[in-house]
């Protein structure tokens, strides 16, 4: 999901009268308005244009293709110069649209036709015509006033992309409602509906045979050492057998591989209901450090089956580029604090250095393999804490500040410790929303309520 682009087609739309003359909608030099020296100011603005947005698109866009259309004082596009933006319609996510003299007509023909965004760069007039127009059709106008706000623009349409792109692998023998958390998403065709979300489900079953096929493979428990290694060695202390990180790494591997062959990029795990079934048991293995491998490579990944916190999490990894963190929420006399063994070692950034952690045990018997991190002791103490309620029609969203951070010897840990505004009313509010939170380094409240609006959910900040 890190490698999500917005497809950007410029689109140019140049009116070139058929002859010379001045009136109320153009003035100037005759000679400067025969359609000769349109033609001629025209490619040269489109050559400035097409250059302006080399350098100052941002990286998370691709840039499709630019193309110019001509059009006369009757303002009729023909068809076939219309189909001249078909060539990459598949892959146009954004019309970047210009022009000279009154380009809101052909900006509002190209997305009553396409119906996909675009946006219209300007100081104003223009950009807002256009956008109402649309908007008032039912269609996405844009009108960003200079090149930063549109990549501010592209930000958050890569970020809806991305969550509609979503496609989870959802590990469950029995009910789809898990058993630890109730209030998790429930109709999954509503979400295929709304943000063409999919999912695959799977049972132990099939789980269990993937993980007996890691271990009994020759390549796979070499690419499981290789894992350890670079897992055992980085970290600043090792309390747990080596030979116990090593199932994690494979029930890691089989969950990764499933994910491979259904195209997946999202995954949860219904912990109770998996012990239950004694796997992990008999495996030795937990899903703790598959979730948090899984979120430094950026495909999220949530316990105990719940795709509230997972499309939180969605949203909060996209819209960061950080990997994350997630756990039960309680009450520390004013301090919200959020408890699970799953933070992610790039909780800084995908690209950034790995945060400082060591490695302990989940179990009184010494197996299941957690990451352990100081979430307290970074520079960033900041934090955005975000889930879905049951319906995923709102998002609740809340910032604060990671104050202290402290560990348990087994079970669930770290624990963050978070000042925010109201602790107890922030829990007063998941009534409506259920547990877990996902968390992310930074505040992101402002990106996630222009989100809501692209997406329309309904995001409610505390």
């Amino acid at each position: 999901m890190i490698d999500v682009t917005v497809g950007v087609k410029p689109v140019f739309g140049p009116l070139i009268h058929s002859g010379a003359w001045e009136g109320p909608c153009r003035t100037g030099n005759l000679t400067d308005l025969t359609p000769e020296a349109e033609k001629t100011a025209a490619q040269q603005r489109f050559s400035q244009l097409k250059q302006e947005l080399e350098e100052n698109l941002t990286a998370e866009a691709t840039m499709l293709e630019p193309v110019m259309i001509e059009y006369g004082e009757d303002l009729v596009i023909s068809p076939k110069d219309l189909e001249k933006l078909e060539t990459d319609l598949r892959e146009t996510d954004l019309y970047v649209v210009s022009g000279t003299s009154i380009p809101q007509y052909f900006a509002v023909t190209i997305g009553e036709r396409y119906k996909k965004p675009v946006a219209t760069v300007s100081a104003g007039v223009a950009n807002v015509d256009v956008a109402a127009y649309l908007r008032s059709r039912g269609l996405e106008g844009f009108a960003p006033l200079d090149f930063d706000e549109l990549n501010q623009l592209i930000s958050l349409l890569r970020v809806r992309k991305t969550f509609q792109r979503t496609r989870m692998l959802l590990i469950a023998d029995e009910e789809l409602i898990p058993q630890g958390v109730v209030s998790s998403i429930w109709n999954l065709e509503d979400l295929k509906t709304r943000f063409s979300i999919g999912s695959k489900r799977i049972s132990f079953t099939r789980l269990s045979e993937q993980f007996e096929r890691v271990t009994e493979s020759e390549t796979e428990q070499q690419k499981a050492q290789q894992i350890v290694d670079k897992l055992v060695s980085n970290a600043q202390e090792l309390r747990i057998d080596r030979e116990y990180v090593i199932n994690d790494v494979n029930f890691y591997l089989a969950v990764n591989n499933l994910m491979e062959k259904y195209q997946c990029n999202a995954v949860t795990v219904p912990c109770f209901e998996l012990c239950s079934a004694q796997l992990p048991a008999k495996w030795k293995a937990v899903p703790c450090l598959t979730h948090t491998l899984l979120k430094d490579a950026g495909y999220p990944s949530s316990c105990e089956g719940d795709i509230s916190v997972l499309l939180a999490m969605v949203l909060l990894m996209s819209v960061s580029q950080k990997s994350s963190f997630m756990g039960n929420p309680s009450l520390d006399k004013d301090l919200l604090t959020v408890t699970h063994s799953v933070p992610g070692l790039k909780m800084n950034g995908f690209d950034s250095p790995d945060l400082p952690y060591h490695l302990a045990s989940f179990t009184a018997a010494g197996w299941g393999t957690k990451v352990q991190i100081d979430l307290a002791d970074n520079e960033e103490k900041q934090v955005t804490l975000a889930r879905f309620n049951p319906l995923a029609t709102r998002i609740l969203v809340a910032t604060g500040t990671i104050v202290d951070c402290t560990f348990n010897e087994i079970a669930c840990s770290p624990r963050a410790y978070i000042q925010v505004p109201d602790a107890r009313g922030l829990i007063h509010k998941q009534v409506d929303f259920g547990h877990h939170l996902a968390m992310v380094y930074g505040d992101y409240t402002a990106q996630l309520e222009k989100l809501g609006e692209l997406l329309d959910i309904e995001v409610e900040v505390v």
